[in-house]
Formats: structure tokens, C-alpha cells, sequence
């Protein structure tokens, strides 16, 4: 099972502003990245610093939305989202280690997107055609 973890400039950037983690305001991605694109919590802060993974068929670049919800309840706020399934197509993947999620709609500083966090596998996984990758969204958990 794939461990979520935070960049450490999310919470930075949220002060900022960069981020409305509300569906109607901030559209919030999943993309892939490879084992040699392993994220760095302290050194990246936007799309670019991670790079995605080469993709296969049934793969869009830029990653998938996750129709993202942002919920409170007394001190504590959750950001959910929906599961993001990829089902690989005619031809196998690239191996690929790291799904990273980012706010697609927040160009500020420049054109940068900036991360917000990402889950990491054991080692990279290729999949062959008609097998899926699933990342789940629950595993991000609350903020208070």
C-alpha cells in the first residue's frame, strides 16, 4: 500500500493563498512520476520539480482530477477527493513510483503548479494490458 506524504511548502503555500482546496474553486490533480523522479519534500514546491513519468496508453499527461471536497467539523478540516483508477491499455507502461498530487489551476508564481503532496510505493510498478493502479484518497487523513 502506497504511504502518503506531504511537500513541505503546502502549508507555506496555503498561507500564501495559492491554495482553495474547495472543488469550485482549485481544480486538484494526480499525476505519475518514476522512480528517478522521486519527490523531496523540503526542495520541491512546484509540478516541474517532479517530473512525470512517460505515460502508456490509457495514460493522459497532466494526470486525472480528484474532484476535489473540502470539508470542516468542529477544528478539523479534510480534504477528500475520489479515488483515481488508471487501466493500462494495448502496451505495457514505463515503470512508474510516485503519484503526486498538485492544484492545477494556481499559476502563481509564473506558470508553476504548485505540490501539495504525494504516495510513494515500496519500488516501481509497470503495469501490462488491462491491469489498474488505484490511488487512494482516503489515505491523506485530516488537518486540525
Amino acid at each position: 500500500m502506497a504511504t502518503y506524504n506531504k511537500f513541505n511548502i503546502f502549508v507555506y503555500d496555503l498561507g500564501r493563498g495559492y491554495h482553495n482546496l474547495d472543488a469550485a474553486a482549485d481544480v486538484l490533480k494526480v499525476y505519475l512520476a518514476t522512480a528517478a523522479s522521486a519527490p523531496d519534500a523540503e526542495a520541491d514546491a512546484v509540478k516541474a520539480d517532479v517530473a512525470e513519468f512517460g505515460g502508456g496508453t490509457g495514460y493522459t499527461a497532466g494526470g486525472a482530477d480528484t474532484l476535489n471536497t473540502w470539508t470542516r467539523s468542529g477544528t478539523t478540516s479534510t480534504l477528500g477527493g475520489t479515488d483515481i483508477v488508471w487501466t493500462a491499455g494495448a502496451a505495457n507502461w514505463v515503470a512508474f513510483q510516485f503519484a503526486v498530487l498538485y492544484n492545477s489551476s494556481h499559476t502563481t508564481p509564473g506558470p508553476n503548479l504548485p505540490l501539495i503532496g504525494w504516495w510513494a510505493e515500496a519500488a516501481p510498478i509497470t503495469l501490462a494490458n488491462g491491469e489498474t493502479y488505484t490511488v487512494d484518497f482516503s489515505t491523506i487523513g485530516s488537518m486540525s
